[in-house]
């Protein structure tokens, strides 16, 4: 349990993994310097940092070594750990294949507001920088999708349609007033004009409570701590960290390399 609860692995996953990350890269040269950590050791760190999302000074304490081998580690073995853990990936046609009603909401990632960017990633409904995902699961709660970033201040209709989740969801997906007008099941907006009917708020009701489920899901996700106390790290490697916090989500809930 000790095991699972700082790598997000179990022991036996770990061992997959480790072992399936040796196909993917060359730890210790022959005839070269032996590197500072072991492969095992370079892959814990690594997911050390994803699981916790610890500075690199921190980690660099924990293992005994450098802030700059810490950051060379986790640049070497998250690029290995893309390619190992590209076998889990499901496309979203594939992964929404599933009978049964499902349900969907957006999240955002929050990341550094680089003054670079300018607005780009900056959500005004969440008053932070970050970008926004489209998550996907089933009522019982089983998560099925996460989709690639789109900028934070784009909303989650934006993100629904640049992903095509038109083809794949109808209106048995529920979804939060974000995703009026999208043919999902969402609730009615209150009316200034009028009194809501009171058959409509038990619609409301209805779909809001069994809508809920996503957002557990999603904190599900999110106990991946570098998907939710701020990406620090350039924004270029973003797209990288989350393909292997992906891969390692689903891996961790039982997708196996078969």
């Amino acid at each position: 349990m000790l095991h699972q609860r700082t790598t997000g692995l179990t022991p036996q996953q770990f061992t997959t993994l480790l072992t399936a990350l040796t196909s993917h890269i060359t730890w210790a040269k022959p005839g070269g310097r032996p590197p500072a950590l072991t492969l095992a050791q370079a892959l814990k760190v690594t997911l050390f940092y994803h699981r916790h999302n610890l500075t690199e000074e921190l980690l660099a304490e924990i293992f005994n070594t450098s802030q700059p081998t810490i950051s060379r580690t986790l640049n070497t073995v998250e690029k290995a750990l893309e390619k190992a853990l590209r076998p889990l990936e499901q496309s979203i046609e594939n992964s929404l294949k599933i009978p049964g009603s499902l349900v969907i909401d957006g999240t955002l990632i929050p990341t550094w507001n680089w003054r670079s960017l300018g607005k780009t990633n900056f959500s005004g409904k969440h008053k932070r920088a970050g970008f926004n995902h489209q998550v996907i699961c089933t009522l019982g709660g089983k998560l099925l999708a996460i989709t690639d970033p789109v900028p934070g201040a784009r909303h989650d209709a934006y993100a629904f349609k640049h992903h095509g989740l038109e083809r794949y969801l109808d209106e048995s997906t529920l979804a939060d007033k974000g995703y009026i007008g999208l043919g999902l099941a969402t609730p009615v907006r209150r009316s200034k004009a009028r009194r809501m009917p009171a058959d409509v708020k038990v619609v409301n009701r209805f779909i809001n409570s069994r809508r809920s489920v996503v957002e557990r899901v999603i904190a599900q996700v999110k106990t991946w701590r570098v998907l939710h106390t701020g990406f620090r790290r350039p924004l270029s490697v973003y797209g990288r960290v989350f393909a292997v916090v992906r891969g390692l989500v689903f891996y961790a809930a039982g997708r196996t390399f078969e």
